[in-house]
């Protein structure tokens, strides 16, 4: 894929995200918090705070030596606590509802192996392993 192609898709993404943002704010103020705006501000909210967790366990910005495994156990409590917050304020299910819940987190361990085993594979095929690719990188920086 091309640059320029690459900078066409990342600013359709961020405009789209910035239009979906204010306008459902806009239209809230205007109308008052329906299900469809508010469920679409708090997936706009769990998928930033999931960015920032990404940022923290997964780079060396915060997080400089972690084993991949502590960092997946890291990023998978705090991006679970954050999207129940996400999935309560949003109301995505009845709170009350313990079926409900127990359904939402038996999806998130399954989704989140599912990413582990996924990238687990890809850096064997690529670097040998998540610690060897940022072990490269530090090499790269000079650290």
């Amino acid at each position: 894929m091309s640059d320029f192609t690459k900078k066409i898709i990342i600013s359709t993404c961020t405009m789209f995200t910035l239009f979906m943002a204010i306008g459902s704010i806009a239209v809230i103020a205007f109308t008052g918090p329906q299900y469809g705006l508010v469920m679409t501000l708090s997936l706009l909210a769990a998928s930033l705070l999931f960015a920032i967790l990404r940022g923290i366990w997964f780079t060396d910005k915060f997080v400089r030596k972690l084993a991949y495994p502590a960092r997946i156990v890291g990023f998978g409590i705090t991006a679970f606590v954050a999207l129940a917050a996400c999935a309560w304020i949003g109301n995505w299910f009845p709170a009350d509802n313990i079926w409900a819940w127990v359904s939402f987190s038996v999806i998130f361990l399954v989704i989140l192996v599912g990413f582990c085993v996924g990238y687990q594979i890809y850096f064997r095929k690529t670097v040998g392993s998540f610690d060897n690719a940022l072990r490269k990188y530090h090499e790269k920086m000079g650290r």
